[in-house]
């Protein structure tokens, strides 16, 4: 079959394997056997076609373009970057140089008046106290200087003597006693008193000023006290303008507000200290901004761009802030041209590489031309390229290839036609080979099978008939026969279990087992189990059986629930010279699931067996010396019968100090 189809392709076109002297990579071998399609493939590979990424052109193209935009990008960004950059530092000068004149005019103005308060405090020492003349050079540093709103002059008792006032005429009924006030108690020790800003219910701030009025012993005799309207603030905060949005304020040194253009939020008395800016200032209330314009929260909650300068004198700080989208404006309309001066730029370099890499390719795609002509079965077809470089030495070499592969061709059909004879003889030889593994695998099962049920016939009579005998049915025996008759019957009880797990086996491995679902009553299930380990063994070993006395009902296949607790026990026995074998069961109603666990003391399992105890015929000690019995089937019959009941089995053990496992059955 397979030679006349062979055959009836090769009038097209070449159906059977075919190689080449040229290149050396792909000449078939005496006895490789090399499809047509590989052979196309192999060379197109060594002709044209490039590995990974399509044509030459398209590549060309992609790699040109890619790297004229990287190099386009990279200038756009870094002039971006660097406009971006000079736009932001002229904002920080610019904040930086307002700030600190603000705070200069401020610092200035306020020095003045404080001047001119000495002043008068320094002429009023030279008079009595609470004479005419104190209350003339008080009235006219209040008249002279708006700014003073209110003065007076007070004994060293705490009791005013002179006040004069530009709102109001004082009466010395209007004289208050002031000694608990804090401005006295400061001036009248020595020092000089500056209290906080306040403001009036019109938003006006007012700070009040106090100094001790010294004697002729150069004591403290009094104190001179004035009330300074600092107005001027709001004039000085007012006119501040920069940028295209930029404004000014006044904090104090707690974060309050002080002076504000809009008097409305100088008079909600507000505390900035969550402002950024204000909380820069108060992490440093003495030395200048080191980060000036810097993004932040604005007083208004808007990005901004914000600077402070101190007034230290004062613990003032004038706080700029500039909206960051009117700061950046110049940055966004940068970054508009920039975006379209690349994409400009990609375009037209797009259409440049297009045009070159077209002149590049235009004989190489011609070449390609030719591999897919010759490749459909011309092989008198030759191309015809004359660029004078090396595409056109690759030409030449292409058809002298040509010709050499039209005369290999000749001389490969009859290998190929040898090889496929001898392919089919193999297969046919290994689907016989497969048939007879079948073959023996089923007489295999059959075997056990038959043998298995024959054994059990004889092994119930010897049984039986060495019962008869132990209980003195036949006559009466010995202590020594009675021993004897006892190894016996367990032998042949060991050897049932044998025949009964290898027929176990072979259900198993035949895909015969499965559930058969009934109710039983897991209470008394377990005691049927329990009764069958009641009996004395020739071991040190104590049982412990922890499960529900309560009447409980699950759903599960008995049979096969209880074949595998008792291999598992039967296992923690076999295991176990000496010490304690702990059975726990346990039912979950919510999850209707119940849980077995059987818990030893013996030898142990190293961690790396773990995963091959439960393989078919596993042991964990296979010398032909090895201290414990058995096919190694108990566990292999487990873990079917376990997957049966669609449970889970797990395993913990510890070398030298016993095993654990636990048994999850859904019921």
């Amino acid at each position: 079959m397979s030679e006349t189809k062979n055959r009836g392709r090769s009038a097209s076109k070449p159906a059977i394997p075919w190689g080449l002297n040229i290149p050396a990579e792909i000449v078939p071998m005496a006895d490789e056997v090399i499809p047509w399609s590989q052979v196309k493939r192999d060379l197109w590979k060594k002709m044209l076609v490039p590995h990974r990424g399509g044509g030459i052109r398209r590549r060309l193209l992609m790699w040109g373009l890619g790297l004229f935009g990287i190099a386009l990008s990279v200038v756009v960004v870094a002039g971006y970057s660097y406009t971006v950059s000079q736009i932001k530092r002229d904002a920080t000068e610019l904040q930086t140089e307002v700030a600190s004149l603000t705070a200069d005019r401020i610092r200035t103005f306020v020095q003045r008046k404080i001047e001119r308060f000495s002043d008068t405090v320094d002429a009023a020492s030279l008079y009595q106290l609470g004479s005419e003349e104190q209350r003339l050079l008080t009235a006219l540093l209040v008249k002279n200087d708006n700014s003073f709103a209110e003065a007076s002059i007070i004994d060293a008792r705490g009791t005013e003597v002179v006040k004069v006032s530009d709102r109001r005429v004082h009466f010395p009924s209007d004289f208050s006693d002031q000694s608990k006030s804090a401005k006295f108690i400061k001036a009248i020790n020595g020092e000089d008193y500056i209290s906080r800003v306040y403001t009036s219910d019109k938003a006006q701030p007012y700070i009040t000023i106090a100094t001790p009025l010294w004697g002729k012993a150069q004591s403290v005799v009094g104190v001179v006290a004035v009330e300074a309207d600092l107005s001027f603030l709001w004039e000085a905060i007012g006119k501040i303008y920069f940028g295209t949005a930029g404004y000014a304020y006044l904090v104090d040194g707690h974060g309050n507000l002080i002076a504000h253009r809009d008097a409305a939020l100088v008079l909600k008395k507000m505390n900035l200290r969550q402002v950024d800016g204000v909380k820069r200032f108060l992490r440093n209330p003495t030395r200048s901004d080191l980060t000036p314009a810097q993004e932040g929260r604005g007083l208004m909650d808007r990005p901004v761009l914000v600077t402070y300068a101190p007034v230290p004198e004062l613990g003032w700080a004038v706080i700029l802030e500039e909206p960051l989208d009117a700061a950046l404006a110049k940055v966004e309309a940068l970054k508009r041209y920039a975006a379209v001066l690349l994409a400009v730029g990609l375009a037209v370099g797009a259409v440049i590489i297009a045009w070159v890499s077209s002149r590049i390719t235009g004989p190489i795609r011609e070449l390609h031309q030719g591999v897919k002509i010759i490749g459909s079965g011309n092989l008198d077809y030759r191309v015809n390229i004359d660029t004078g470089d090396e595409i056109e030495w690759l030409g030449g070499e292409f058809n002298k290839m040509a010709g050499e592969l039209k005369v290999s061709y000749a001389s490969l059909e009859q290998k190929v036609q040898d090889k496929t004879g001898e392919l089919e003889e193999t297969n046919s030889q290994l689907e016989q080979a497969n048939r007879s593994l079948l073959k023996a695998n089923k007489a295999k099962d059959e075997f056990l099978h038959v043998m298995s049920h024959e054994l059990r016939t004889p092994l119930n009579v010897l049984s039986g008939y060495s019962q008869l005998v132990k209980d003195g049915d036949l006559g009466t025996i010995n202590q020594e026969q009675d021993k004897a008759l006892d190894k016996v019957i367990g032998g042949a009880k060991e050897l049932m279990n044998l025949i009964s797990e290898i027929l176990s086996v072979t259900g198993i491995e035949a895909g015969k087992p499965r559930a058969e679902i009934f109710q039983i009553q897991m209470g008394e299930f377990l005691d049927d189990l329990k009764s069958n380990y009641d009996i004395l063994l020739d071991k040190k070993l104590t049982f412990k059986w922890d499960y529900p006395a309560e009447p409980r009902i699950i759903n599960t296949d008995g049979d096969k629930l209880k074949h595998i607790l008792r291999n598992l026990i039967n296992n923690a026995v076999k295991f176990t010279d000496e010490g304690s074998i702990t059975f726990t069961a346990r039912y979950f109603p919510e999850t209707k699931v119940a849980e077995f666990k059987v818990a030893d003391t013996g030898i142990g399992i190293e961690q790396e067996m773990l995963p091959s105890i439960f393989q078919r015929f596993h042991q964990l000690d296979s010398s032909d010396t090895r201290n414990h019995g058995g096919l190694g089937l108990g566990l292999y019959i487990v873990k079917n019968y376990i997957e049966v009941l669609g449970g889970q089995i797990q395993v913990n053990s510890e070398l030298g100090k016993g095993s654990i496992f636990a048994v999850t059955i859904p019921c």
